[in-house]
């Protein structure tokens, strides 16, 4: 015994729990086996489906080791099918008058019984149990049933002094049934393990069931019961990761062996539950509900109802909340688009105002540089003229000083005659028609283009307004001319060419007449020269 606790010891080196993985990788792959749950059930029923074939050639001792498998597929799968077979086992014991039959098909009611959460009638039926014609391997068998009897009974109970009574009830039983296993064998690792767990020698426990499923005979229902149990363990080491890990390792056992009858996925349920992971922790206690409802085990779905409408209730307000959260920024969105949609609106009123703005400016500056274009003009108008002025001025002058002394020596000689002569008509006509000549050509220095603009408002030569191919202004042309000047009072422009008013507006009508231009546009027309 001392040789074997030391090469548990040295297999497992210290009492810590470690599951070897990590727990989200291991819900991953609960999450991918639970998805294939429908193969392993399918695989499940067609070799229940085997089995019920071969019970149909059987009879005697050959029916019931058939009915005996029937009852161990169906024990952690169906209670009501389970019972069935349990009780059928019972039948063919009597028949056969096997007290070892009788002794197992009672500890399998009793199992049954138990599973479905009946202890009461379990107990009865396990008291009812004589194992005193019972051979050594049957003995066993009743020891197991009912050490494991004791110990749900405890956690069914889970309240002193009843607890602990239980536990140490099972404690007896299984102390008995040591004597019939094996010291280092798979069942006796499994039962000093479990001992030792209900016990709350946890570190012993741990270095048993390490050791334990390092073996290679520990079939998937085993490691399922033994992982879950370490999984338990670590709950209360407080191990919460190495927790998840085993139960979820737990979970993928019992889906694998499609059992049905398990607590590890509703205990990580609500380990899952208590670190926040709502959607996980709701689908894990779904499941496990739907397998107590399937084996039919009343405190299993007592168990899990008690926790399913709490984890409802938070996914509920985590909806609920998620709901709220997302209301707010729908609305947040809205207030947005309709800020973004009157922050349009005022940019582009802005914009539209900035380009009635702009429009104004362009508008004020085309004004400003007619108006510069007009002063530039103006200005070399007033300089040519000023220029043209002074020497004509000069010119003038001497003519008119010439005359003085011509007519002061005329005077003072009494050549009254001679000065008459002097004084002709003709000259004043003369120095008239100068005066046109040196305006057209001062005029024309300006405007070198205006007789052949002014001669494109006319239909044909011959109605140009009375012009000519000389480089000279007709009449009706320098009227226009001093217009386009600026002149525009007909009194001064009658005036500088010696007619009446009336003879230029006549002149100014029967030109506005002739072109090809409106009347009322013709002045303007003049002006765009």
């Amino acid at each position: 015994m001392l040789l074997m606790m030391l090469m548990l010891a040295a297999a497992t080196e210290g009492w810590a729990v470690t599951s070897g993985s990590n727990p989200e990788t291991m819900l991953i792959q609960l999450d991918n086996s639970l998805k294939e749950k429908n193969k392993y059930e399918k695989q499940k029923l067609e070799n229940i489906a085997r089995i019920k074939q071969k019970l149909k050639s059987e009879a005697g001792t050959g029916r019931y080791a058939v009915v005996r498998q029937l009852y161990r597929e169906y024990s952690s799968y169906q209670y009501d099918s389970a019972y069935v077979y349990a009780r059928e086992m019972g039948r063919l014991a009597r028949s056969l008058r096997s007290a070892d039959y009788q002794v197992e098909g009672q500890c399998a009611i009793v199992f049954c019984l138990l599973s479905a959460g009946l202890y009461n009638e379990g107990s009865d039926a396990l008291d009812s149990i004589d194992i005193s014609r019972a051979s050594a391997p049957y003995r066993k068998i009743f020891f197991t049933t009912a050490a494991r009897f004791y110990y749900d009974m405890a956690d069914f109970t889970h309240a002193n002094p009843y607890m602990d009574r239980y536990v140490r009830q099972g404690g007896i039983y299984t102390d008995s049934l040591l004597h019939y296993l094996s010291e280092g064998s798979r069942d006796w690792l499994y039962a000093v393990g479990m001992r030792e767990m209900k016990e709350r020698h946890y570190d012993t426990c741990i270095r048993y069931f390490n050791a334990l499923l390092k073996r290679t005979d520990t079939d998937t229902h085993l490691k399922a019961i033994v992982t879950s149990s370490l999984g338990w363990i670590c709950l209360f080491k407080q191990q919460n990761e190495e927790a998840v890990s085993y139960l979820a390792r737990a979970a993928v056992y019992d889906n694998q062996a499609a059992t049905r009858e398990t607590t590890a996925l509703c205990t990580l349920a609500r380990l899952l539950y208590q670190q926040g992971d709502i959607q996980r922790a709701t689908e894990y206690v779904r499941q496990s509900l739907a397998n107590a409802n399937f084996y039919g085990a009343r405190q299993r779905i007592i168990e899990v109802s008690g926790i399913l409408p709490i984890i409802e209730q938070d996914r509920y307000s985590i909806m609920e909340s998620q709901r709220n959260a997302m209301a707010t920024t729908a609305v947040i969105a809205v207030l947005f688009v309709v800020a973004l949609l009157v922050s349009t609106w005022l940019i582009r009123r802005q914009m539209k105002k900035l380009k009635q703005a702009q429009s104004v400016i362009a508008e004020r500056k085309a004004q400003v540089e007619q108006k510069n274009a007009q002063l530039t003009e103006a200005n070399k108008i007033k300089d040519e003229y000023i220029g043209q002025s002074f020497y004509t001025n000069a010119e003038y002058i001497n003519k008119v000083t010439k005359l003085y002394r011509t007519i002061d020596q005329k005077i003072a000689a009494r050549q009254y005659q001679d000065l008459r002569s002097l004084l002709k008509e003709s000259e004043l006509i003369a120095e008239r028609k100068s005066m046109f000549a040196d305006f057209d050509k001062t005029f024309l220095n300006l405007f070198p283009h205006f007789i052949d603009q002014y001669n494109c408002l006319f239909a044909d030569a011959g109605d140009k307004g009375g012009a000519d191919k000389s480089k000279t202004l007709t009449t009706e042309m320098r009227i226009f001319a001093l217009i386009r000047l600026g002149i525009t009072d007909s009194e001064r422009i009658a005036k500088f060419l010696n007619y009446s008013i009336h003879t230029i507006n006549t002149y100014k009508t029967r030109v506005k007449n002739k072109s090809l231009v409106d009347n009322d546009q013709f002045e303007a027309r003049i002006m765009e020269i």
